[in-house]
C-alpha cells in the first residue's frame, strides 16, 4: 500500500466518523466542523516534517476551514505561506501534501505565496482573496510567518483599504441578493449563499474586521457593534444552518447547498419533525428555516449599519414627535424607555410613528415593546388596545410598513394569533414564491401604489379604480388576511373568510365592515379564476359573476384585490393579457350591474380607434367579430390585421418582442382547417419553444386567429428568422403529420414535477360546452401532448385559455363530442380524465 493510499484511508475514516457522529446528532453541529477541521489539520500535519519555529515555510487554512467550520462536503482551501529564499522546497511540499488531498476526493483549493503576495492580491479590487485571508489560521509550520502576515493585514493593508473592502462587500451582498431572490431560489433556497442565510453571517465579520483592522476580532464576544443578545442569536441561526447543510452534504453526496424539494422531506425526517394540523412536515421545517433566515437578515443588517452608517447622523439635533418619542440621529427613541409597557399604547404608538417618518425603531425602544407578549391585561383593558389597533392602522399613512414592522417584531400575532400560522409559511406552490405572510404584505404595497399614483402610467385604470375605495383599512385588513385560511387546511378562502368573522369581532367591527372583509376574503380567487379560465363572450357566465358580487362598490374593491393579488405572488405571474382578461370581466360585469345591456352582446366597431374601416374589418375577417375584438386589444388587433391584408398564404405568421414582458408573442392567422391549433403546437413543441399561454378565436368559414406568449430556452427567437421560417415550413408541410410521436413522449416522460396533477370536467359553467380544467407541473412538449390526447378522444376544442406559472400550468378546454355538444356521460368522463392524468402525470 502507497504511502498516498495510507493517507486516503485515514482520511476515510474520519470521514466517516465524522459523518456518523451528524447521522447521530450525539454532538451540536458547531462541535463537529470544529472536529473535521482539526482532523484534516491532523492528517496534513502528520505528513509534514516542518519545523515550528525557523523553517520559513508555514501551512495555513482558509476561509471556512480556516473558520473552522468545515462541512463533510465542503471544498479545503489551504496557502502555502514561504519567505523567498524557501521557493522551492514550498513546491516540492506543496506537491507532496496536495497530491495526497487530492486522492481522498476532496475538493481541493490551494495557492503557493510569500507574505509579499497575498499582501498584493488581498489588496486588488476583488476581495474574495482578502475575505479568505480574513479567516486564515495556522495549520503547521513556521509560527513567525502566520503572525507576520497577520500583522501586516493589519497594519499596513487594512488601514488603507478598509473602506473599498467594506464597499465591495456591501455590493457584493446586493448582488448575491440579487441573484439568490430569484424565484427559484425563493422556494428552494441556497443554505449557503442566500438571502439571511451563511454567507450574510460571513460577510458581518468581514466587515467588522475590515473596519476595526483586525482579523483576529474574537466572534464570541460582544463588542460596540454586536451585543450579547444578538451574538446568542447568531450562533442559534449559525448551528442550525450548519447542521442543515451538513445534511445536505450527506443525502447528495456532494457540495451542493441548495435546499429543494425532495432535500427538505428528507431533511424534514432527519429533525424528527412531524406533520402539524393542517401543515407538513415540510412546511413545518420551512417555517423554522424562514424565522432563522428573516432573522439573520434583520440582525446582520442592523449590525452592518451600525458600523457603516456611524458617522452619517452627525447633527446632534432632535426631533421631538410628541411626548414621549422622538428622532434622533436617525432613530425612533423614547425620552423613557422604561415607562412604555406602563401604557400599552406607547408599543403601538412607536410603530406608527415608525412607519410614518420611515425610521427604524432603537433598540432600547423595540426591547421594550416586545414585552408587549408578555403583558396581562384585563379584558376590557384588551379589547381596547385591539380596537386602538384597527383605529392604527384607519390612521397610519403608511400601512404596509406598521403591519411589516409587527411582522419582524413578531408582535402582529398578539393582534391576531391566527396570523402566526402563515408566518414564515412557504407553500409547495411554484407560482407562490413568497411565504403567505410576505405575500400578505406585499399585496398592501401594491394597493399603495395604485393610490399612491405610482401605477398611474402604467396602470392608470385601476389606478382610477383604486381611488375609488373609501375604506382602505378594511382593504388592507382584507389583503393582509385574504390567505389566512392557508394555515388552517384546505378550502383556504372559504376557511379564512369564516375566521375573519372572529378576528373582525376582536377589532370591534361594525357589521358592514364584517360582511366587506368576509366577501372579499371569500371570493378573493374568483375573479382570477373567472377571467383566466372562462370564456369571457358567455352571458351566461357574466351573469353568474355578476349575481355572486351583487354591488358596484364590491366590484371595485375584487377588482383592485384581485389585481394586487396577481402581482404581488411572483413579478412573472402576472401578464398583460391576465390584465386584459381582468379589465374585460370589470367591464361587463359593471355593464350588467348598471343594466347597460347593450354593451352585452355586440361591438361598435365605430367606437374602436383602428385605421381600418367597419366594412374592411369585416370584409377580413366576417361579421363573427365580437370574440376577437373582446379577446384583443387594438394594438393587438391593428398588427393582426395588418399581417392578414399582406398575405394570402394559408397561414400566416407573426412575431412581436415585448421589452417590458421580455417575452415574444407570436400571431397565427390559419386560413384553412388543414391547418390547427393542435398543428402549430406539435411543431412548438418540436422546436423546443416554451408556450406560457395562448388565445384563440373563430372568426368567418376557415379563419382562425391564435396567438401565443412564447420563448425558447428561456431567450427571445425574435431575430432568428430562420426558426420561424422552418416552423412555418413544417407546419404547411403534409409530411408533418407523419413525424415519429414519439420524441415528443419521450421528451415529456423524463421531466417529474412536485406538483400534483389535477383533471377536473365541468358541465355547468357554460350551457354549450364540457369544460376540462387541468393544474400540473410544466414539461415541454406539455400543450401538444394534451391537445393530441383531446384529439384522440374524438373532442372538439372551442376555446382555450392556457396559463404557464413559472414551472405549473393551469389549462382549460371547452369542448364538444365533435358536433354533438356536451359529454354527459359518466363513464366517458372518467375515461376523459384518465387519458389526460396519464398525460400530465
Amino acid at each position: 500500500m502507497t504511502t498516498n493510499d495510507k493517507f486516503s484511508k485515514r482520511f476515510q475514516k474520519s470521514y466517516e466518523n465524522i459523518k456518523n457522529l451528524h447521522l447521530s446528532k450525539s454532538i451540536s453541529s458547531t462541535e463537529l466542523v470544529n472536529k473535521f477541521s482539526n482532523e484534516i489539520d491532523k492528517l496534513i500535519s502528520s505528513e509534514i516534517d516542518i519545523n515550528y519555529k525557523s523553517s520559513g515555510i508555514a501551512i495555513l487554512a482558509l476561509g471556512g476551514y480556516g473558520r473552522k467550520e468545515l462541512c463533510i462536503k465542503s471544498d479545503i482551501d489551504i496557502l502555502i505561506l514561504y519567505e523567498a529564499s524557501k521557493f522551492e522546497q514550498a513546491k516540492l511540499l506543496a506537491e507532496n501534501i496536495l497530491y495526497k488531498l487530492w486522492d481522498t476526493g476532496l475538493e481541493i483549493g490551494n495557492s503557493l505565496r510569500s507574505i509579499d503576495e497575498c499582501l498584493e492580491l488581498a489588496s486588488m479590487q476583488d476581495s474574495t482573496i482578502l475575505s479568505s485571508m480574513m479567516d486564515l489560521r495556522a495549520i503547521t509550520g513556521d509560527s513567525n510567518l502566520c503572525i507576520n502576515l497577520k500583522n501586516n493585514l493589519n497594519k499596513k493593508l487594512l488601514p488603507n483599504i478598509s473602506q473599498n473592502f467594506i464597499n465591495e462587500k456591501l455590493l457584493e451582498r446586493k448582488k448575491r441578493y440579487r441573484k439568490f431572490s430569484t424565484p427559484t431560489y425563493l422556494i428552494e433556497p441556497d443554505v449557503k449563499e442566500g438571502k439571511g442565510c451563511l454567507r450574510d453571517i460571513h460577510s458581518l465579520f468581514w466587515i467588522l474586521r475590515a473596519n476595526t483592522c483586525d482579523i483576529d476580532v474574537d466572534k464570541s464576544i460582544s463588542n460596540e457593534f454586536i451585543t450579547k443578545e444578538d451574538l446568542i442569536l447568531i450562533n442559534k441561526a449559525q448551528e442550525f444552518f450548519l447542521q442543515l447543510r451538513n445534511h445536505l452534504h450527506v443525502i447528495k453526496n456532494s457540495y451542493i447547498d441548495v435546499f429543494d424539494y425532495e432535500s427538505q422531506k428528507k431533511v424534514a425526517k432527519f429533525y424528527d419533525i412531524k406533520d402539524e394540523k393542517f401543515l407538513t412536515k415540510e412546511n413545518v421545517l420551512m417555517k423554522i428555516f424562514n424565522e432563522y433566515r428573516n432573522q439573520i437578515y434583520d440582525i446582520t443588517d442592523k449590525i452592518i449599519s451600525r458600523i457603516t452608517d456611524k458617522d452619517i447622523f452627525r447633527s446632534r439635533r432632535i426631533q421631538n414627535l410628541n411626548d414621549f418619542y422622538i428622532i434622533h440621529r436617525g432613530l425612533l427613541k423614547a425620552i423613557n424607555p422604561n415607562l412604555i409597557t406602563k401604557d400599552p399604547a406607547n408599543i403601538l404608538k412607536a410603530f406608527e410613528l415608525s412607519s410614518n417618518n420611515n425610521v427604524d425603531i432603537a433598540d432600547d425602544v423595540m426591547n421594550e415593546c416586545k414585552k408587549l407578549i408578555k403583558i396581562k391585561m384585563p379584558k376590557n383593558d384588551k379589547i381596547l388596545f385591539l380596537f386602538s389597533f384597527a383605529e392604527t392602522i384607519k390612521r397610519c399613512k403608511k400601512i404596509s410598513n406598521f403591519i411589516e414592522k409587527l411582522n419582524k417584531a413578531n408582535l402582529l400575532s398578539f393582534f391576531i394569533p391566527e396570523f402566526n400560522k402563515i408566518r414564515n409559511l412557504s407553500l409547495a406552490d411554484p407560482s407562490h414564491i413568497y411565504t403567505v405572510d410576505v405575500h400578505s404584505i406585499f399585496l398592501i404595497k401594491e394597493f399603495e401604489k395604485l393610490i399612491n399614483n405610482e401605477y398611474k402610467n402604467e396602470f392608470p385604470f385601476e389606478t382610477k379604480i383604486a381611488k375609488k375605495i373609501k375604506k382602505k383599512d378594511l382593504f388592507s385588513v382584507a389583503a393582509l388576511l385574504h390567505d389566512i385560511g392557508k394555515g388552517f387546511g384546505k378550502g383556504h378562502s372559504d376557511r379564512g373568510a369564516v375566521m375573519s368573522e372572529t378576528i373582525c369581532e376582536r377589532f370591534s367591527y361594525n357589521k358592514d365592515s364584517k360582511e366587506l372583509i368576509y366577501f372579499l376574503i371569500k371570493e378573493h380567487l374568483t375573479m382570477s379564476s373567472f377571467s383566466q379560465k372562462r370564456d369571457m363572450d358567455d352571458i351566461e357566465l357574466i351573469n353568474e359573476f355578476g349575481k355572486r358580487i351583487k354591488t358596484i362598490e364590491k366590484l371595485e374593491y375584487l377588482f383592485i384585490l384581485t389585481f394586487c393579488d396577481l402581482r404581488s405572488v411572483a413579478s412573472d405571474v402576472w401578464s398583460d393579457w391576465k390584465g386584459n382578461l381582468l379589465r374585460l370581466l370589470y367591464k361587463k360585469t359593471f355593464s350588467m350591474l348598471t343594466k347597460n345591456t347593450h354593451n352585452k352582446n355586440s361591438i361598435n366597431l365605430k367606437n374602436i380607434n383602428l385605421k381600418y374601416s367597419s366594412n374592411e374589418i369585416k370584409n377580413m375577417i366576417g361579421k363573427n367579430y365580437k370574440q376577437y375584438f373582446e379577446v384583443y386589444s387594438p394594438d393587438e388587433i391593428e398588427y393582426q390585421l395588418k399581417i392578414l391584408e399582406k398575405s394570402s398564404d394559408d397561414l400566416i405568421l407573426g412575431v412581436r418582442y415585448s421589452q417590458k414582458r421580455k417575452i415574444d408573442y407570436l400571431t397565427f392567422w390559419s386560413r384553412t382547417k388543414k391547418i390547427g391549433f393542435i398543428d402549430i403546437c406539435k411543431v412548438l413543441s418540436y422546436e423546443s419553444i416554451n408556450i406560457f399561454s395562448a388565445r384563440l378565436a373563430e372568426l368567418k368559414s376557415n379563419l382562425h386567429v391564435y396567438t401565443l406568449e412564447i420563448n425558447r430556452f428561456g431567450n427571445s427567437t425574435f431575430n432568428d428568422r430562420k426558426i420561424w421560417n422552418r416552423i412555418k415550413k413544417n407546419i404547411e408541410s403534409e409530411n408533418q403529420s407523419n413525424k415519429d410521436n414519439e420524441k415528443n413522449h419521450f421528451l415529456i416522460s423524463n421531466y417529474k414535477s412536485t406538483l400534483k396533477a389535477k383533471v377536473k370536467v365541468d358541465n355547468d359553467l357554460s350551457s354549450k360546452f364540457s369544460i376540462i380544467e387541468l393544474t400540473a407541473g410544466d414539461k415541454p412538449g406539455m400543450l401538444y401532448s394534451i391537445l393530441r390526447k383531446i384529439k384522440d378522444l374524438g373532442l372538439r376544442i372551442r376555446f382555450v385559455k392556457i396559463s404557464t406559472k413559472r414551472e405549473s400550468v393551469e389549462d382549460v378546454f371547452y369542448v364538444t363530442k365533435g358536433s354533438k355538444g356536451k359529454i354527459f356521460d359518466m363513464n366517458e368522463i372518467e375515461n376523459i380524465k384518465e387519458n389526460i392524468m396519464d398525460v400530465i402525470e
